[in-house]
């Protein structure tokens, strides 16, 4: 039963009355099934955004604990969290904000393997708050080939780029983004982040949402914002005719053939991630910034706070963790993917 203050008014009273929502577009998003995958800058605020919005089900998917240097921009953690599972302590928090949604919490590794989850949710739609291309390219594979439309966002130092793509009616990500090199792009683990760009990329992504949702036309041009310059460029997009995924609906990310492998050594307490080629030069010059890095005639050793790692020139990472899970996340914040 939806919950009524003392005068009898709707907790989403100011959202109805404005036209574009209505009390017909908020039944919408009452019945409305979103899955937010990455619960960390972008997936605290958006799904915060999401519950107080009226969603009536949201999924929240991450593999990730909370570490102190996360509080500087993601929003619905605090002190206390520290060292607890995101997806879980995000849930925690926004149950209070909205007992009335329903909230699910997965603690895994998106990956060819778990990606059904969002077919078996039957989600209305899926949100991209992740940090790697590689896993942006695995949605867009299961989104193209299940018909479920998405949000594209990212967010570094204090630039965003945000992208709706609705199956068989616009440009979908490998329409415009090739795989890049590791160390090719730059990370918030390398170049840092502006809480206020994360803040700002969120909201953008949760407007989208929500006109999807209430089944009206989205922004289809990709919108880059320099939240420091206050520079925003709105960048008309073409599907591609030769698209290996939208046009020719060959799903390599969704089966598994261009997925980033980790295969744990006995004995060295290292696990092997085998990834593309790097760009060395440049990824070297960005691991600087966050430890140690050492050139090697074979590739680059990084040492740092959280783990140290070789990197060889053929793509070969032998990174210091625990499980598979931790050195992708690992391999994601520092090396890129």
């Amino acid at each position: 039963m939806e919950t009524r203050d003392k005068k009898g008014q709707s907790r989403y009273n100011r959202q109805e009355l404005l036209g574009e929502i209505g009390k017909k577009g908020q039944e919408l998003l009452k019945e409305a099934t979103i899955a937010v995958v990455g619960v960390g800058a972008l997936g605290t605020t958006t799904a915060n955004l999401l519950v107080r919005a009226g969603i009536g089900n949201i999924l929240l998917i991450d593999r990730d604990i909370i570490e102190l240097h996360n509080l500087q921009r993601q929003t619905v953690f605090t002190e206390k969290n520290v060292g607890q599972p995101k997806a879980e302590a995000a849930k925690g928090w926004l149950q209070e904000v909205n007992s009335e949604t329903k909230i699910e919490a997965k603690l895994v590794d998106l990956n060819a393997e778990t990606i059904s989850i969002l077919k078996e949710k039957k989600c209305d739609l899926i949100l991209d708050c992740t940090d790697n291309m590689e896993t942006r390219f695995l949605i867009n594979d299961c989104a193209i080939k299940n018909n479920i439309p998405w949000i594209y966002c990212s967010a570094v130092g204090t630039k965003g780029r945000l992208l709706t793509i609705l199956p068989d009616k616009t440009a979908c990500l490998r329409c415009l983004f090739q795989m890049p090199k590791p160390g090719s792009l730059e990370t918030c683990d390398t170049a840092g982040v502006m809480n206020t760009i994360t803040t700002t990329m969120s909201a953008m992504q949760t407007t989208e949402a929500i006109k999807i949702i209430t089944k009206q036309q989205p922004t289809k041009q990709l919108i880059a914002y320099d939240i420091w310059t206050q520079e925003l460029q709105k960048i008309k997009v073409q599907k591609k005719k030769d698209c290996v995924c939208c046009s020719k609906k060959q799903f390599e990310f969704l089966e598994g053939k261009s997925a980033t492998e980790a295969i744990t050594l006995c004995g060295q307490g290292r696990i092997q991630i085998r990834g593309q080629k790097p760009n060395l030069a440049a990824l070297k010059k960005r691991l600087e910034k966050s430890g140690k890095v050492k050139a090697m005639s074979y590739g680059i050793h990084f040492s740092g706070e959280e783990t140290d790692f070789f990197l060889f020139a053929d793509g070969r990472c032998l990174i210091r963790a625990q499980t598979k899970e931790e050195a992708k996340a690992l391999y994601g914040k520092y090396v890129g993917n």
